[in-house]
């Protein structure tokens, strides 16, 4: 094989493309979070609906499935595994007899902190060689690039092809 430039142990070609750099962060904090999430019999795309539920009062399925980018009908299989363990609650919205509202349970709330707690774990070792300043940087810099895309979504928001 041909030495060629390296850097941080890829070549540079590759290390100097920023998207697969930040596509493969992610990827590897949800591997990890995975792992961690087993013992508590949930996956991350589960944790991520409790931690949207933690901190609203209710949301729609439909509102749910656009947040994560997810298809509708996937949204329905995750809440229907929370709502089997008793860590959500799902109503028909009284103005709306489509419309399904969500709010967690307090056994969620529960598994949710136990779950953030995990999550907040596995960033912190992730992100270990980061100072906290140069974390708050990235953070930053993330959601100021992010805007414009979540911006979209609220408009129009991703349709099955």
């Amino acid at each position: 094989m041909a030495e060629g430039s390296m850097r941080d142990g890829l070549p540079e070609g590759l290390a100097s493309v920023t998207g697969f750099q930040l596509s493969k962060c992610g990827w590897w904090l949800e591997q990890r979070l995975e792992e961690e999430l087993k013992p508590l019999g949930i996956r991350v795309r589960h944790f991520l609906v409790l931690a949207m539920l933690s901190t609203s009062e209710t949301l729609s399925q439909q509102e749910m499935a656009g947040y994560l980018l997810l298809d509708p009908t996937l949204m329905v299989g995750l809440i229907d595994d929370l709502e089997t363990r008793g860590l959500c609650e799902r109503t028909r919205d009284p103005r709306d007899r489509r419309r399904h509202s969500v709010r967690i349970t307090e056994d969620g709330r529960d598994l949710h902190d136990r779950a953030r707690a995990l999550a907040d774990e596995v960033g912190a070792d992730v992100f270990g060689p980061l100072s906290s300043d140069e974390l708050r940087t990235v953070v930053k810099a993330m959601g100021r690039v992010m805007e414009p895309f979540w911006a979209e979504q609220m408009i129009r928001p991703r349709r099955k092809r």
